[in-house]
């Protein structure tokens, strides 16, 4: 079972970096391991005033927006600086524990912890001879 769903359906116009007109999709790393998915996102520059992270019906939805630097009345020779911010969602695994997500920014990367439910996880299950 895929973790995300990368289907046009979960594509909205604001699934991408907007700055001024053109676009760019933030890039995303998933990690899974045994007990959890790891999904971290690049966010350059944004804190974690700048980044909302929810989950309703199954879809993880990341949100981020930074205002531009300084005021639109200072007299500007070179203005390249601009607010930039993006939308993304991700479907989910019914796998994920959803009450136990959790996130964190490091370094300019989104990092979201997304644990495996108990009763999901693989059992050894042993084998004996009957004598």
């Amino acid at each position: 079972e895929n973790f995300f769903d990368t289907e046009p359906f979960f594509v909205t116009k604001n699934n991408k970096w907007f700055t001024n007109g053109e676009s760019l999709l933030p890039k995303v790393n998933v990690i899974e391991n045994d007990n959890s998915f790891h999904l971290e996102a690049e966010t350059p520059g944004m804190m974690d005033k700048d980044i909302s992270v929810e989950i309703h019906n199954g879809v993880l939805t990341i949100k981020c927006h930074k205002d531009d630097h300084g005021t639109k009345n200072e007299n500007y020779h070179i203005r390249e600086f601009s607010n930039l911010g993006f939308e993304r969602n991700f479907k989910l695994s019914d796998r994920v524990n959803t009450e136990k997500v959790s996130a964190k920014i490091e370094n300019g990367i989104l990092k979201v912890h997304l644990p495996i439910h108990e009763q999901v996880k693989p059992q050894k299950i042993q084998v004996t001879t009957v004598s």
